[in-house]
């Protein structure tokens, strides 16, 4: 599995906007990226810039080409490009979406949405097209005023898409993604074990109270959320130590643990060795 956008940082060209971890990333042919099995960990517009891409959710799949726009919510997907593929990607969280929907339709009466719909495909228009090279060129020469210019493309092709969305679906996916508080715990989890959260945090993310928090984790993973955050964070810092040159000190801060001696205790209760040890192992 590859976490985008990640696993996207180390490879290509990107920049980091202003609100809410919004990044933007032009997809280089030179370095493609394909998985059948990829967790997007925020919501996703993308735009098509050369070949192809195909586009799998559930039991829908979507053959996007050149001059195609895609919204895709977080979620699981399988992705497969072409060689030739190049593509804008933006990503966002519900805070910009919020914001987009309340600046231009605060009123909208959202109709009721299947909770399975597939990424919503539209065409590119020249205006679009013309956004979009002012955006690919301030992530690849990053000026001053650069990460606000890209946020503000990014505002301007969610308001093309909804001009042209005469049936209105759009505006309520949209609403329905900010609407929905209730986030899947397992997701939440997963993307967020290395960060020091308190269980009052946790419950507040996931739109739970802190006692149903405790109740509904206890019953679905048969353990606490404490518990289960250090072993999921040994695991990961395991994987870490056998995968990569990087200091131990570094491996603990990453994968969660602030003080190094309580890393090191908590590993060796549950490897049976040290982490330096296991590195040392390792290398011999």
């Amino acid at each position: 599995m590859i976490q985008i956008p990640k696993d996207l940082l180390d490879h290509h060209a990107h920049i980091r906007l202003r609100l809410s971890d919004m990044y933007g990333f032009v997809i280089d042919k030179k370095r493609p990226f394909r998985c059948d099995d990829t967790l997007q960990t925020a919501h996703c517009l993308e735009v098509i810039l050369t070949g192809s891409i195909d586009v799998r959710y559930g039991s829908y799949v979507q053959h996007l080409m050149a001059g195609d726009i895609q919204f895709r919510r977080r979620g699981n997907y399988q992705l497969f490009p072409s060689d030739d593929y190049t593509s804008l990607l933006i990503f966002m969280e519900n805070e910009f979406v919020d914001y987009f929907l309340e600046s231009h339709v605060p009123e909208f009466k959202q109709e009721k949405l299947n909770a399975d719909l597939p990424p919503f495909t539209f065409k590119t228009s020249e205006f679009i097209k013309a956004n979009i090279t002012q955006a690919i060129q301030h992530i690849l020469h990053q000026q001053e005023y650069s990460r606000c210019i890209v946020k503000f493309v990014a505002h301007q092709v969610l308001l093309q898409i909804l001009a042209g969305d005469g049936s209105k679906t759009f505006v309520s996916f949209l609403k329905d993604l900010v609407s929905d508080k209730k986030v899947d715990l397992a997701y939440f989890m997963e993307t967020n074990f290395n960060r020091q959260l308190s269980i009052p945090d946790m419950a507040k993310l996931t739109g739970r109270s802190v006692s149903a928090f405790k109740k509904e984790f206890t019953e679905r993973f048969n353990t606490t959320p404490v518990k289960w955050q250090i072993n999921r964070r040994l695991e990961y810092a395991e994987y870490q130590l056998k995968t990569s040159n990087d200091p131990v000190s570094l491996v603990a801060y990453s994968s969660g643990f602030e003080n190094i001696s309580h890393f090191s205790k908590v590993y060796k209760q549950r490897f049976g060795a040290s982490p330096k040890s296991a590195r040392s192992e390792l290398v011999l």
